[in-house]
């Protein structure tokens, strides 16, 4: 039995970085969004440029992401 791969995407996020006064990225998978201080990702990302922001974000496809310590480990 395979796991079905669902969409994910992550973002630097401006504003949570400068009230953490720390490097922050927002995770969003599915349907639930995940502020973490970094990635440890296992699976294949590209770019997506967009016209609203965030302007620039990187998408992938993932059977699941766990938080561990503020780290996002996507597989």
């Amino acid at each position: 039995m395979t796991t079905k791969q669902k969409a994910f995407w992550f973002h630097y996020n401006k504003p949570l970085s400068l009230q953490k006064k720390k490097n922050m990225l927002t995770v969003h998978f599915n349907g639930a969004c995940h502020f973490v201080e970094g990635l440890d990702c296992g699976v294949p990302i590209k770019t997506r440029n967009r016209k609203s922001q965030p302007r620039c974000v990187m998408i992938g496809k993932a059977t699941q992401i766990t938080i561990l310590n503020e780290i996002a480990v996507i597989s």
